[in-house]
């Protein structure tokens, strides 16, 4: 009998006013929002956009070269205010801390530096 006594014990827990306060998410303030959807979307959207007027411009050094740079930098940069300032949070959900930022970048950075070197050979060698 004690066995359904301490089922309903644990569902008027997970019922209590606290155990919902600590379940409920507060709301994300908008320039949380717009930031995350700068790194996340538009970033990714501009750094491939670069890539492809690297390859056009036949391999040659031109703005596209500046421009990746400035998305990369302005990627890394939103997501540590994102991070620092605004509760920037994880996929999974979980406060990105900077660690998570850290790792981001340096991923960001081999992989924008990756794609350069072979827009430059793509456009290069091949166009």
């Amino acid at each position: 009998m004690s066995k359904p006594e301490k089922s309903n014990a644990l569902q008027t827990q997970a019922n209590s006013p606290q155990a919902q306060a600590s379940t409920t998410q507060t709301p994300m303030p908008l320039t949380g929002c717009l930031a995350r959807v700068g790194w996340m979307v538009f970033g990714n959207a501009l750094l491939y956009l670069s890539i492809v007027f690297i390859v056009r411009h036949r391999g040659s050094f031109s703005l596209a070269d500046v421009a990746l740079g400035a998305v990369v930098a302005g990627c890394v940069g939103l997501r540590y205010l994102d991070t620092k300032y605004l509760k920037g949070q994880t996929a999974s959900g979980e406060p990105a801390t900077l660690a998570h930022w850290r790792r981001y970048s340096l991923l960001l950075g081999a992989v924008a530096l990756a794609l350069w070197g072979v827009a430059h050979a793509i456009g290069y060698f091949f166009t």
